[in-house]
């Protein structure tokens, strides 16, 4: 794989992970319309590490002063507990498809379309309610039905951003904490979905690209980091109606491509 191929799966990666849009979607699309790249498991684990440690530095100031009012009424091993609690459904919902083995019908396009367009619509209806909790209202109870949101993220194109965004929308959460919640989830779904990668990695008989892979956990990282703190900031300003539109689009166009 060629550094131009690297550069675009970090792009993609990196402005679509924390965005409603499904991250997992567009790179299983951008796999297989691009001819003769294959999934290499490398630099997936690459990309997934550069987009964690984009949301680990914005913990040291910005995401910290956001998430102030969580950690003051939980403390620090409750918090984590409640992080855990969140991350239970993805890990279940994860071992069902793989012991169903269905990991692979999962990544079809036509799935990839229909969830798009579904949890698009779910999305949209969900940033109808009125914004009147915040992040320091927070439950056992709320982080649960979260986490059981974004545990649907296991098939592309759902969206764990989206999903878990969707999940705190309909529980009337504001639409910038909304986005703090979700990204608070993504540090243990990503650490989560970077070590199962490895572990196929590691029995598998691919041979690791150290350059490649530098590069992509670079690329991610910058690409992660500035549309994660634009995507912070913009959250009180605008409504998520523009990806859900997006979503919607990308959908009919997947299904009509596949019907032509």
């Amino acid at each position: 794989m060629s550094i131009f191929h690297v550069f675009f799966l970090s792009l993609i990666q990196g402005a679509t992970e924390f965005l409603p849009v499904s991250s997992s979607a567009h790179l299983v699309l951008y796999n297989k319309f691009v001819v003769g790249l294959q999934d290499n498991l490398d630099l997936d684990i690459a990309v997934h590490v550069g987009s964690l440690m984009a949301v680990v530095l914005l913990l040291i100031k910005p995401l910290r002063e956001n998430t102030s009012g969580f950690l003051e009424k939980n403390g620090v091993k409750r918090s984590l507990f409640l992080l855990f609690l969140a991350t239970l459904p993805l890990i279940s919902m994860g071992l069902f498809l793989e012991y169903a083995r269905l990991i692979d019908l999962s990544r079809q396009i036509e799935i990839i379309a229909f969830t798009n367009i579904l949890f698009a619509i779910l999305l949209f209806l969900s940033d109808r309610k009125k914004g009147r909790r915040n992040i320091s209202d927070i439950s056992k109870r709320d982080i649960l039905i979260i986490g059981i949101w974004q545990s649907f993220a296991v098939f592309p194109g759902t969206s764990r951003s989206g999903a878990s965004i969707t999940g705190a929308r309909f529980l009337s959460y504001n639409r910038k904490d909304s986005i703090i919640i979700s990204v608070m989830l993504s540090i243990p779904s990503i650490a989560i979905s970077s070590g199962y990668i490895a572990l196929k990695l590691f029995n598998s008989e691919s041979k690791i690209d150290v350059e490649l892979t530098i590069y992509a956990t670079l690329f991610s990282f910058i690409f992660s980091y500035l549309v994660l703190k634009l995507f912070i900031r913009l959250g009180e300003a605008f409504s998520f109606t523009p990806y859900v539109i997006y979503r919607i689009l990308l959908g009919i166009t997947l299904l009509t491509v596949l019907h032509i």
